[in-house]
């Protein structure tokens, strides 16, 4: 008679488990959707959300966007400095923008106090900041930060760990004074578009603010030649069409993060209207130079990228239009259409 066998071949425990590791392998996709879709939700309800906030903020300020507001000339009270008179557009913007966060982060004293910043654009990271202050939230309120953007979760969880000890981001725009620093922890993934902050247009009116073809990371502008900020809610003529804020980075299209002006790169934008899209770089307007309204070529530039962004994908010498963050016309022109 026969002897019954009992156990496995090793043949047989190896056809098993290589049939268990294929449907691990074919499953893993579908087990990271929802977790990647949560991501991309969080993200665009973050912008929508500050969008919510943009609208009651203009409301309540008879159609004045968020943007910074004190100008020169002006006496202001900066908690833990006193009254301060300011000398021009971005002195001022500058000195508010540290008695913001003075008094949101409650840092107006002692050795790790928000000191006071010059000659740095307090709207491209932080025009989040003035609503911030309006609805009386957290300084590192986490809805300023992408779901993805790591580095800016960590910073803000521990903003005076970051200080002492970095890694700090350096690169064209990111490197200097201690005041600088100090702000990565309050800054936000998202930006404004330029005209949101300043005039559409050099002319008539002034100078206002351009971008700098060798890198991407600093602005170019004539001190109190044009005011910044006092731009309002009627002057946007296609709502639906014009960006109001968008992601830096595209983080979650792709396998790699790509910077916002990739023609490839799907960033999500906040519309004037408080819708969200993520229409590619490429289907939208190339932009201009508004300190050049009258050439008809888009205006491009280079992403430089610090330390602590995205590499860069392809050429790092390849220049690209600066689409939604310098929109031809300013407020008055459109980005994508329907």
């Amino acid at each position: 008679m026969a002897r019954a066998r009992h156990g496995y071949t090793l043949i047989e425990v190896l056809a098993v488990a290589v049939g268990v590791l294929v449907i691990v392998v074919v499953a893993l996709p579908t087990l990271a959707q929802p977790q990647w879709m949560a991501r991309v939700q969080t993200s665009r309800d973050n912008l929508r959300f500050w969008g919510v906030a943009a609208g009651s903020y203009t409301m309540d300020y008879a159609g004045l966007m968020p943007a910074y507001s004190w100008q020169p000339g002006g006496v202001y009270h900066v908690e833990g400095y006193g009254d301060v008179s300011t000398n021009d557009w971005l002195d001022a913007q500058n000195w508010q923008e540290t008695d913001i966060l003075r008094r949101l982060t409650g840092r107006s004293s002692g050795a790790h106090k928000i000191r006071r910043i010059e000659n740095i654009f307090p709207h491209r990271r932080r025009t989040h900041l003035v609503m911030t202050d309006y609805m009386s939230l957290s300084a590192t309120d986490r809805r300023a930060a992408d779901p993805q953007d790591r580095n800016q979760l960590i910073w803000q969880h521990d903003p005076i760990g970051f200080e002492e000890n970095g890694p700090w981001p350096e690169g064209p725009g990111g490197a200097g004074q201690l005041a600088f620093i100090q702000r990565w922890p309050y800054s936000s993934s998202y930006q404004p578009t330029v005209s949101s902050f300043s005039l559409d247009r050099a002319g008539l009116a002034g100078d206002t603010v351009g971008p700098v073809a060798s890198t991407c990371n600093l602005f170019v502008y004539t001190g109190n030649v044009a005011p910044l900020g006092n731009r309002h809610d009627i002057e946007v003529a296609f709502p639906s069409g014009k960006v109001f804020m968008f992601e830096w980075h595209d983080r979650h299209s792709a396998s790699q993060d790509l910077w916002y002006a990739y023609p490839q790169a799907r960033a999500n934008k906040l519309m004037f209207d408080g819708g969200v899209q993520d229409r590619p770089a490429s289907e939208g307007g190339g932009g201009f130079n508004p300190r050049n309204p009258d050439n008809p070529e888009a205006f491009v530039y280079r992403y430089t990228p610090l330390t602590t962004d995205p590499a860069e994908v392809g050429d790092p010498e390849a220049m690209y239009p600066v689409g939604v963050r310098f929109t031809r016309e300013g407020l008055a022109g459109i980005d994508y259409t329907q």
